[in-house]
């Protein structure tokens, strides 16, 4: 069992790597954002970043994940090409189309979205950036398919460290605020597709075919309503803020999520791992067995994560560098959001989990409604709290809504394909857990209390009876380097198609 627990620990997951460094920008931007634009204007940013994300899904509709599965799967290089340009174009022309709707109409969506048509060259830059996005995403997928991970790294890196130093120069020395957000977010697009040129000139033709466009589309298009519904579950509370509040309280929230996100990193590296792992996996005899450890362990370092940060968020934000704290006093605040958001996206985890049964015994048909109801769960909620706990009051409804998810998929997950979880062993973490962040938290907040606490956390597992016998020297026995091997070439392929699901 530890054997194989092993391999999903070492699994080389470079595209996992490149993507969680892609969004680790949200936080080295942070303090730049937080010292040098107020909460007003970091709600303006918030608010357009999140329906850049919607329209994102919108535009690529499914043809993304299609692409990959179909490009994969064909052997004709002539197949290939009509795959590329199909996928190529048909995400191109409608973020073309968006972008000239936004032109046109940019006065009146500024006005509906951010409350002033101020903002209209906003809207007309991010419809620019999601154009350019949209040029770069079946190339990028095409690196992916034809397994250059190197160069898809190098090129994701280089769009971070191009994408941080235009916003620092545009931001902090040419004090453009929010407009020289976008600037900054338009130059790296631009620039990340100028360096996939040369990947896509191999396959780049002005064609699209109508058959190949029917298949890409019958097989990705069913994948947007759960995609959609999943990414409005993390951020239509921007959006339900600014009606109930203001724009201030927007961008403390958003800076505050940002911040509990540090929770979603960690997840994400384990979903690059985890579909190819289980997929391999469950031929073995022993599966289910495998399965249950593997959540057992999973949930024993997302609840360490969870007290290191939400004990110590207070004290990193406030770290200061000579008169230079790492966020503006201004968004201070912003962390009494972050312990839901980071139970939130362990409940997102759980989530990743119980997918299971659903893949497995291809059901996948469940999504949509799973993740609607979920959708309606945070809705409902953050109309229903707001209004008593403000910002907090919105973090919590995406803390019932992941909940929502986890035990919906896992009632579904279990009909489908049964597992026996430890649930003794995770009652015990859960208490222990608890017991930490109460104390921590609540009653001995001095920096040293909460250091006490936090060392004290996997002794109170031990005499809790959480540790099996011989299973902390075979935990630690996973992180030896000596042990690393590489993935195979078939986990790397289903890795690509199912992140993209």
């Amino acid at each position: 069992m530890f054997e194989s627990i092993k391999r999903l620990t070492s699994h080389s997951a470079v595209y996992g790597i490149s993507t969680i460094l892609g969004r680790a920008i949200s936080f080295l931007l942070l303090p730049l954002y937080t010292h040098f634009l107020s909460e007003a204007d970091y709600g303006v940013v918030t608010l357009v970043l999140a329906w850049m994300g919607i329209m994102t899904i919108i535009s690529t509709y499914g043809v993304d994940a299609a692409f990959l599965r179909y490009y994969i799967l064909t052997d004709s290089q002539d197949g290939k090409r009509h795959i590329f340009n199909t996928g190529f174009w048909s995400i191109v022309l409608l973020s073309a189309a968006i972008l000239a709707f936004s032109i046109l109409l940019a006065s009146p969506l500024a006005n509906w979205m951010l409350d002033s048509a101020g903002f209209r060259h906003v809207i007309i830059l991010m419809a620019g950036i999601l154009l350019f996005d949209s040029m770069s995403i079946i190339p990028f997928l095409l690196l992916r398919a034809e397994e250059r991970s190197s160069l898809y790294v190098t090129l994701k890196v280089a769009n971070v460290v191009v994408n941080f130093l235009t916003t620092y120069f545009w931001v902090v020395k040419l004090g453009r605020g929010v407009t020289g957000v976008f600037e900054a977010n338009l130059i790296s697009s631009i620039f990340t597709f100028l360096t996939l040129l040369p990947v896509a000139r191999r396959h780049l033709r002005p064609t699209l075919r109508r058959a190949v466009y029917l298949d890409l589309l019958k097989f990705g298009l069913p994948y947007l309503p759960s995609t959609l519904s999943v990414f409005l579950v993390d951020v239509i509370d921007r959006f339900i803020l600014k009606q109930l509040t203001d724009l201030d309280t927007v961008g403390l929230y958003g800076a505050g999520c940002k911040l509990g996100m540090l929770m979603n990193l960690l997840i994400a590296a384990f979903r690059f791992a985890w579909h190819p792992f289980f997929l391999s996996t469950a031929k073995e005899p022993n599966a289910k067995a495998i399965f249950s450890r593997v959540f057992t362990l999973f949930l024993l370092v997302c609840a360490a994560c969870f007290l290191g940060a939400s004990l110590f968020i207070d004290e990193l934000v406030r770290f200061r560098l000579g008169s230079f704290t790492l966020f503006g006093k201004a968004y201070w605040d912003s962390t009494s959001v972050v312990p839901a958001i980071l139970l939130a996206y362990i409940f997102f985890g759980a989530y990743v989990n119980f997918i299971i049964g659903v893949y497995l015994e291809k059901k996948t048909s469940a999504l949509p409604f799973i993740t609607g109801l979920a959708l309606g769960v945070k809705i409902a909620a953050t109309y229903a709290l707001v209004p008593l706990l403000g910002m907090n009051g919105a973090a919590l409804g995406t803390t019932l809504a992941y909940l929502t998810m986890a035990v919906a998929l896992y009632f579904v997950a279990q009909r489908l394909y049964y597992i026996t979880y430890e649930w003794t062993r995770v009652v015990k973490l859960v208490l222990a857990a608890a017991a930490v962040f109460i104390l921590g938290y609540w009653i001995w907040p001095a920096p040293w209390q909460k250091v006490a606490l936090l060392l004290a956390f996997p002794v109170l597992l031990f005499s809790m009876g959480f540790f099996e016998k011989g299973e902390l020297r075979r935990l630690s026995a996973l992180f030896d380097k000596r042990g690393a091997k590489s993935s195979s070439h078939t986990e790397q392929r289903a890795s690509t198609i199912q992140d993209e699901m």
